[in-house]
């Protein structure tokens, strides 16, 4: 089975460039430091028969989808409802109807659909008037492995500050965002993953995200081949930290593809600089 998964966005809550800031990351003219908020697309199996499975709805995914040429998803798993992760959840009436008006299905943990329930009462709302939003099918999950859109998915537990965060393993590719601490039993649920992408928000350590330092030990723990770094602030300029990296870790960016190919093999797909895919080495 093939798994991709596509950077969305690579960024941070308040994305790069941040509104207001002077750094050299915000003014870089290299486009792998223009970072939407973070958020991935899974594609599982090709043409015809792939099934694509969206991580979180981010204040970008109008763009995001657009950028990408995604016009339908065959459902949407939820990491945490922070506004970064959530909020595009309006926006995701295009996918509803490039999906012939299916009920997207959304699976979330419970309490993280309550939340939403709250933030977005008409979306759920079943005698709502208005006819132009998206509908959702919600679900829940817990420590279990469940089945989206008949892809089994195993979600992954990690720690957020006081928050519960879903990260979320199909195969052998994980996706964890937004966390401080991978516990040991979720570390467990990870062995043998070979394609990671990991919150590394910044050097420094942070009280809720995993520092650059931290991510690459806890990749190391795991045991992965390769690892891509996702929910990154300006002061991580991609080049010259990608420079500093060991061979099988680097920055993720923008439209960044990565996949694990049936035959095990890792592939990359970079853009250039005009944004068009482009295949690189690895």
């Amino acid at each position: 089975m093939r798994v991709e998964m596509e950077f969305l966005g690579s960024g941070t809550s308040s994305g790069i460039p941040t509104i207001g800031c002077d750094c050299w990351v915000c003014h870089s003219t290299n486009p792998r430091n223009k970072r939407l908020r973070s958020s991935v697309l899974f594609r599982i199996g090709a043409g015809e028969n792939e099934t694509r499975l969206l991580v979180d709805a981010t204040p970008d995914i109008r763009l995001q989808a657009l950028r990408a040429d995604l016009s339908s998803i065959h459902g949407l798993l939820i990491t945490h409802t922070h506004a970064d992760h959530c909020h595009g959840l309006d926006d995701l009436r295009g996918l509803y109807w490039g999906g012939g008006r299916e009920p997207i299905t959304l699976w979330a943990y419970p309490e993280s659909l309550a939340s939403l329930k709250r933030t977005f009462a008409y979306i759920f709302d079943a005698d709502y008037e208005y006819k132009g939003i998206v509908k959702i099918d919600a679900q829940v999950f817990e420590h279990e492995p469940f089945e989206a859109a008949g892809v089994t998915v195993q979600p992954i537990p990690v720690v957020h500050g006081n928050m519960r965060v879903a990260g979320f393993r199909i195969g052998d590719c994980a996706y964890i965002t937004d966390t401080n601490e991978v516990p040991d039993s979720s570390i467990e649920k990870l062995k043998g993953v070979k394609l990671l992408i990991l919150d590394a928000l910044r050097r420094a350590p942070h009280p809720t995200h995993m520092s650059l330092p931290k991510a690459l030990e806890t990749a190391e723990k795991i045991g992965v081949e390769r690892v891509f770094f996702t929910h990154i602030n300006h002061d991580l300029e991609h080049e010259s930290v990608n420079k500093e990296l060991p061979e099988w870790a680097r920055l993720g960016c923008d439209m960044l593809k990565v996949a694990l190919e049936e035959d095990g093999k890792i592939t990359v797909t970079e853009p250039d600089s005009n944004g068009r895919p482009l295949p690189i080495a690895f």
